[in-house]
């Protein structure tokens, strides 16, 4: 079962390896990335990065796809892990997140030039395609959130887009 899907620029990192996989109990991460997955040096680097108790399949957003969708994947607490909006956007619309906390933390300002971006908060920056796919993702999603660290409230994204 997917426990959350998540945006971060960082993809695995501290926070995830350490922190979100204990907060939810995870024994599997998906990494949904085309150019991770086709990249032996990237894919090594988020394997080296990851929690050894935690499998972790790097794979394109296709293939990720394929496996949030596949009934045996209900017996596990996955993480869906992207780094870009586009990817969790295709995700979404073709993965019923149901009450899945649907989660951007960091995207944006890591990589790529934020001059030409909307500032959502102090971690989020949208160009204008983003901020369209996010508004779409608000739809589709119930439990759409901004939440960086499993210590901070979430916060509905939708607060995010109106400047509360």
């Amino acid at each position: 079962m997917i426990e959350m899907m998540r945006v971060d620029d960082r993809l695995i990192h501290g926070q995830v390896a350490l922190l979100w996989t204990k907060q939810l109990g995870l024994d599997r991460i998906i990494v949904a990335n085309d150019k991770a997955a086709a990249s032996d040096i990237q894919k090594n680097a988020l394997l080296l990065a990851a929690p050894a108790k935690v499998k972790v399949a790097i794979v394109p957003v296709k293939k990720a796809i394929a496996m949030a969708n596949d009934p045996r994947g209900a017996r596990f607490k996955m993480l869906v892990l992207v780094n870009n909006v586009n990817d969790l956007y295709q995700i979404v619309q073709q993965v019923d997140p149901g009450d899945t906390k649907v989660d951007i933390a960091n995207v944006g300002r890591v990589s790529g030039d934020i001059e030409n971006k909307h500032k959502i908060n102090e971690t989020v920056y949208l160009n204008d395609e983003e901020l369209a796919q996010v508004k779409e993702i608000n739809t589709l999603a119930k439990n759409f959130v901004y939440q960086p660290l499993p210590t901070d409230s979430p916060k509905p994204f939708a607060s995010l887009l109106k400047g509360e």
